[in-house]
């Protein structure tokens, strides 16, 4: 017999010692460590991502909770559920699929062609809610079953096709996304329909916890609490759902503007306001990429200015590209180090006439100094959109606390 969210998560903890918690890069991915030792799920599975923000994520929630009851939502569970039974082909769904169904008042008011259900009477004070709550949900999921029959092509069936569309959307979503509505469907009882409106954004933690009480199936006391729960699981599949910077296009980095693991320079060398080169410009680049290595990585855009206008690479007067990327990667390999190469990764992306370069970098597993000659040698971190150098005490204690090895 499959193993249900609720059965997994009734027996579920963690052994480990979260004061001796840390993590670090391993090849390409980042790997949950307790003294140099990979923690593993209840199923023998490492906690391991190629986002360090998941990675960060599952740590600090094991340090919070590992000497409490676990909560009902925690990313450990929410991770370890996916490794352990879905990504092994134990999907309880898959066997209680017509249980689900069956006991799913969404799917029964579709299937029979009912407008609404109201379990509340009329004298009830929470009439006029349950009733204007779950006639908006009604008509979400008319919306929901129209956008998926336009996106699914089916074979005639003989039965109402809604069951259809649902089982078809399930399988589609990931792994994250599956154990996301197993667990709010098996903690809330909630059924499928309304767990899968939320985690694919057709209704939103309120309206999804206002239709628990409207239903009967959640008491309007536990409205505050229900929505902590799901705000913890949106939360979770924000986190690990997220594309990499790697992966993000330009006009997303230059959407999400400037911040802790995006910065804009307009130039590499070239000063704009002197009309001439400058190693100054030049340090204003190193800087960012040391801090990013230091920290916990991020991209660096050139030829894009403050406000996110593209001046692109041309602006520096090089006589091509590939000579633009041979004096950015001289400077990388002389004022950081050669060895923090493989940390570092530059693409070049076209937008109308112009060239950005965007350089990637991931965080280092060891301190980098800024070597730069005829500048100071200095340590530099990000804090939050900027990168600060640090003094020699402060740089001595980032260092003990950062880089423990």
């Amino acid at each position: 017999m499959m193993r249900s969210f609720k059965e997994y998560s009734s027996t579920f903890s963690i052994n480990c010692d979260p004061e001796k918690l840390d993590f670090c890069l391993q090849q390409e991915d980042f790997c949950l460590l307790e003294e140099s030792v990979p923690v593993l799920t209840p199923g023998g599975n490492r906690f391991v991502h190629p986002s360090e923000e998941v990675i960060r994520l599952l740590s600090t929630d094991l340090q919070l909770f590992n000497r409490s009851a676990l909560p009902k939502f925690s990313s450990p569970l929410l991770y370890s559920f996916q490794m352990d039974l879905l990504n092994s082909g134990e999907d309880a769904f898959a066997s209680q699929w017509e249980d689900l169904l069956n006991d799913d008042p969404f799917v029964r008011i579709k299937t029979s062609g009912g407008s609404t259900v109201q379990p509340f009477g009329v004298d009830d004070p929470l009439f006029t809610f349950a009733y204007s709550s779950l006639a908006g949900l009604m008509e979400t999921v008319n919306i929901f079953a129209g956008k998926v029959m336009s996106e699914i092509m089916m074979e005639e069936i003989d039965s109402h096709p809604f069951p259809v569309l649902l089982k078809l959307s399930y399988e589609r979503l990931s792994g994250n996304q599956k154990a996301a509505v197993q667990a709010l469907s098996g903690v809330h009882d909630a059924g499928i329909v309304m767990p899968l409106l939320l985690v694919l954004g057709y209704i939103n933690p309120l309206e999804y916890a206002k239709g628990l009480i409207s239903l009967r199936i959640q008491i309007k006391e536990h409205y505050s609490e229900t929505i902590s729960g799901v705000t913890t699981v949106l939360t979770y599949l924000g986190v690990v759902m997220a594309k990499p910077l790697l992966e993000r296009e330009l006009s997303t980095l230059i959407r999400e503007g400037e911040g802790d693991s995006i910065e804009f320079k307009s130039t590499l060398r070239w000063d704009i306001r002197a009309g001439k080169t400058n190693p100054a410009m030049e340090r204003s680049c190193l800087k960012t990429i040391s801090a990013f290595l230091n920290s916990k990585g991020g991209c660096l855009l050139i030829g894009v200015s403050d406000d996110g206008s593209i001046l692109g690479i041309q602006t520096d007067k090089f006589a091509n590209e590939d000579k633009f990327l041979l004096h950015l990667w001289t400077l990388i390999r002389i004022c950081l180090g050669r060895d923090f190469s493989p940390y570092i990764r530059t693409r070049l992306e076209k937008v109308e006439e112009s060239t950005v370069c965007l350089v990637y970098c991931q965080p280092s597993n060891r301190p980098v100094f800024l070597c730069q000659p005829g500048f100071a040698e200095e340590m530099y971190i990000r804090v939050g959109p900027s990168s600060n150098a640090l003094d020699i005490s402060e740089a001595l204690k980032y260092i003990k606390n950062h880089f423990p090895s």
